[in-house]
């Protein structure tokens, strides 16, 4: 059986959090959406799954596009082609 990559995807995207964040405190962030800063933590620190209205909240709180949270540097093409196998 192939590899799932979920984990190292789901890292990806957490990293990707908190290079979006930068210096700004999740305090600050939670301020402009309806999450926790320790929820918005626990997602950018890759401790807990998450909903998909947590990642929109999230990405409201960093006043992005939700799709932004998910521009990681992964190759799908070649993660699929290799599960089809």
């Amino acid at each position: 059986m192939n590899e799932f990559k979920t984990d190292e995807i789901k890292k990806l995207v957490s990293e990707k959090i908190k290079e979006i964040k930068g210096e700004v405190p999740y305090s600050k962030i939670s301020e402009k959406c309806n999450v926790t800063a320790a929820r918005i933590s626990d997602v950018a620190n890759n401790k807990i799954d998450c909903q998909l209205s947590t990642f929109i909240e999230i990405a409201t709180g960093l006043r992005i596009h939700p799709k932004e949270l998910f521009d990681i540097v992964f190759d799908f093409e070649e993660y699929y082609s290799g599960l089809d196998k």
